[in-house]
């Protein structure tokens, strides 16, 4: 069983679906359980939410997005077509 502390330091793992599987149930079961922990899910849910909705989008230029994924090591032979 998680406590507290535990469900604060890994709420946004959650919210962001990166939990790890082992650590699912436990978080789940504390925050059934935990009205102060439920609270913090869901005003951090409703905040990422608004954020990700109200937050302008935009693009790197695509020369800048072509030299960051080629200083990559990892990309360097696999560059999409942007």
């Amino acid at each position: 069983m998680m406590d507290c502390r535990e469900v604060r330091e890994t709420l946004f793992l959650f919210v962001d679906n990166e939990m790890a599987a082992d650590l699912l149930t436990p978080f789940r079961d504390h925050v059934a359980k935990c009205p102060g922990c439920a609270q913090k899910m869901d005003y951090t849910r409703k905040l990422l939410w608004l954020v990700r909705e109200r937050c302008v989008r935009c693009a790197a230029p695509r020369d800048l997005r072509t030299r960051i994924l080629t200083s990559l090591p990892h990309r360097r032979n696999s560059i999409p077509e942007l």
